[in-house]
């Protein structure tokens, strides 16, 4: 049997919690009534660390100590768990006080915590990033670290072990440099912007320090904007319509109620942000060699194939009444003229009330009644007492037929999911030209719908098939519903980034669903 085993044996084999605490009390680290008792989550496991590092210290290098307690300070600032803030409280409150035996086990007992959140956040992540807090006690973290924890202690290497834990991206290390950067503005108490009115180039402004203090908080470029001027020139303009842009803003250069809401926004909001949004790095997929991503507050959906982006687009994203879901799936193929089966909920909410109104709204629309979907037989709309029907009881389905003016477009990028969510063209192409794009109900519309088509099948090497008759003085009409397997399916990763880098600076976003739920200090 192997030392390493051996050792992780001796650990499942532990004494019990009220035991093993009996341990620190005889080595003289604790007192019987230490309330540190109630605060170890692993305090067997613990026991059995200390026993095989012979009973020493662990924690000595405040380098190491340091990098946990900035763990900590993340996930706090996230406000995944109040578990993790009140261990940070007490770990805080323990080194200011000299109280070093308490600081060392509940550091290690802590690390075990952390460790173990930074493992289950791979699965977990959708539940504790998007919805529920995260529950405890979580289990121990698996035996992979349980064997890193003990090498690290032997080599005196704690701080190499976290950093192994953290997510390894460029992506969260620039979220976690803007967080660092941002600390620096805390304590600088910088007033809020005030101004009458909206004010463009040209005008006077009488707080314009303030503003560039205000600029230079989101790491705006001010270094060639006049500070020997009051009035709004053209450096300022330049400057405002990067902060725009850099906040998913109309870029007009004008300072607007939009843009004094983000000029204002308290920096331990700002400090949130990133801090939830460095967080769900833990759950995002790394690959970027063939996959699908679409990030659901930028309203923007990016394309790798072979490791290379390859396509880019806005998309119109699920309204919010009806949020298109943080979900992953797959695409397996291309739907050329599709027909739309109008799911229940639209058809009761939104159809059925329109045609109560206007029974020529389903000529209009293209929309047959059917038994079921798939059935060949139409219901006569005539025969049907709308006036007196509740929604919800509606007997029938309802079908959009091909063509121009399909909910779907042209073209739909299947896939396969029990919540009927999917990529597709749409008829309605003005409402890219919008900044916020939150329209649909639920399913993803794809500007430039056909290039992303031909992109798609070329790096599956495939290609549309010409119409054999297009040269015929009546070509035939386009076959609804044409599929076109893809040689492999393709990931799909719907995501929700509030905040993220991207060349060269930290992009904001509107928390359109109201996820990014942390609780922060106004200031």
């Amino acid at each position: 049997m192997g030392k390493w085993t051996c050792w992780l044996l001796v650990l499942c084999l532990s004494p019990s919690t009220s035991f093993a605490t009996q341990y620190f009390n005889q080595i003289g680290w604790l007192e019987p009534d230490s309330q540190l008792h109630r605060l170890l989550q692993y305090p067997a496991v613990v026991e059995g660390i200390y026993r095989n590092n012979s009973s020493q210290m662990i924690w000595f290098d405040l380098q190491q100590s340091s990098k946990l307690e900035f763990q900590l300070e993340v996930i706090h600032h996230a406000s995944i768990s109040p578990l993790f803030s009140r261990q940070l409280s007490y770990l805080q409150f323990y080194r200011k006080s000299n109280r070093w035996f308490e600081y060392d086990v509940l550091a290690t007992d802590t690390l075990l915590l952390y460790l173990s959140y930074a493992e289950s956040a791979k699965t977990k992540g959708n539940e504790w990033f998007f919805g529920k807090k995260m529950a405890y006690p979580l289990p121990l973290p698996p035996n992979s670290s349980l064997i890193a924890t003990h090498r690290a202690i032997a080599q005196q290497s704690l701080g190499d072990l976290i950093e192994r834990y953290t997510p390894d991206s460029a992506g969260y290390q620039y979220l976690i440099d803007t967080y660092l950067h941002l600390i620096k503005f805390q304590k600088l108490n910088t007033p809020l912007y005030a101004q009458v009115g909206i004010k463009s180039m040209g005008e006077k402004l009488t707080n314009r320090d303030v503003l560039l203090q205000r600029l230079e908080v989101v790491d705006v470029n001010i270094i060639d904007v006049r500070k020997d001027v009051t009035w709004f020139d053209s450096t300022l303009e330049t400057a405002i319509k990067q902060f725009q842009r850099l906040h998913g803003l109309e870029e007009d250069g004008i300072i607007g109620p939009a843009t004094i809401a983000w000029l204002n926004l308290p920096i331990e909001k700002r400090l949130s942000i990133l801090a939830i949004n460095a967080e769900r790095i833990r759950y995002w997929p790394v690959q970027r060699e063939t996959i699908i991503v679409v990030n659901v507050p930028s309203f923007e959906m990016k394309y790798w194939s072979a490791g290379e982006q390859v396509f880019e687009s806005k998309v119109v994203v699920g309204r919010k009444a009806r949020p298109t879901p943080v979900m992953n799936t797959k695409l397996d193929s291309l739907i050329l003229n599709p027909t739309w089966n109008v799911p229940w909920k639209i058809m009761v909410e939104d159809i059925i009330p329109k045609v109560k109104e206007d029974i020529d709204y389903l000529t209009r629309q293209n929309i047959k009644i059917v038994p079921k979907w798939g059935s060949e037989d139409i219901v006569n709309p005539e025969e049907i007492d709308w006036e007196n029907l509740r929604p919800s009881s509606f007997p029938y389905r309802m079908t959009q037929l091909s063509g121009n003016a399909n909910a779907l477009g042209l073209y739909k990028f299947n896939t396969p999911n029990r919540r009927a969510i999917y990529l597709h063209d749409t008829p309605s192409k003005g409402l890219f030209d919008e900044t916020q794009r939150a329209f649909s109900s639920g399913c993803i519309r794809v500007e430039n719908a056909d290039l992303f088509a031909v992109t798609l099948l070329e790096t599956q090497g495939l290609e549309l098939e010409e119409d054999a008759n297009s040269e015929e003085s009546e070509p035939t009409p386009p076959i609804p519903n044409q599929a076109i397997p893809l040689k492999s399916r393709i990931p799909v990763h719907i995501i929700y980034q509030t905040a993220w880098y991207e060349e060269g600076n930290v992009h904001y976003r509107e928390d359109i669903y109201r996820l990014d739920r942390f609780r922060y200090t106004k200031g």
